[in-house]
């Protein structure tokens, strides 16, 4: 009788082989997963930032004067324009102002990441590319237009946007509600 003598040098280098093509095929897929999950989650900031804004426009019948004077026309929510919206997005604020994590504005889910990463060494230097972008309808004509984006022109009170990590553009309105002229 034979005793038993494992197995070969070929049979493990093949189950290696193998283990290491289905661990190279889940991380690639961990990959796509997480990606799509970090935008659903920045599209529903935005969404989320949109109704708020939206909601603060409805409650006041006017657009609060620091929406409407906000950063010079760069469309930046910081902490100047989201100072209004601190109460519909549970924004912390002390004395008055905006805090904590939210002391530049509402920034996307990567600026916010940035911010715990570096806590209070953060500067707005640090997260300005990260803070949503707005327009309002401020003419109350139901268009809310924004030259900022090739002169867009979308149906709504009010819309956001921001981008993800490739540059691509994450917003709150949909392709019927845009204006094409």
């Amino acid at each position: 009788m034979k005793a038993n003598q494992g197995f070969t040098l070929v049979e493990m280098l093949v189950v290696i082989g193998i283990i290491a093509i289905l661990t190279a095929a889940s991380i690639a897929s961990f990959s796509r997963m997480t990606k799509s999950a970090e935008n659903a989650k920045a599209r529903e900031l935005v969404m989320n930032t949109a109704t708020a804004l939206s909601s603060l426009y409805q409650n006041e019948g006017a657009w609060p004067k620091r929406i409407l004077t906000a950063n010079a026309g760069e469309n930046l929510l910081d902490a100047q324009a989201a100072l209004p919206l601190a109460s519909y997005m549970s924004l912390k604020t002390k004395n008055g102002e905006l805090s904590g994590l939210d002391r530049f504005g509402i920034v996307d889910i990567w600026g916010a990441a940035v911010l715990k990463r570096r806590g209070n060494s953060a500067s707005e230097g640090d997260v300005k590319s990260y803070i949503l972008n707005f327009a309002v309808d401020d003419d109350d004509d139901g268009i809310v237009e924004v030259s900022k984006l090739s002169n867009l022109k979308v149906r709504a009170t009010a819309i956001v946007w921001g981008y993800d990590k490739q540059g691509k553009i994450i917003s709150s309105w949909s392709k019927g509600q845009e204006i094409h002229e």
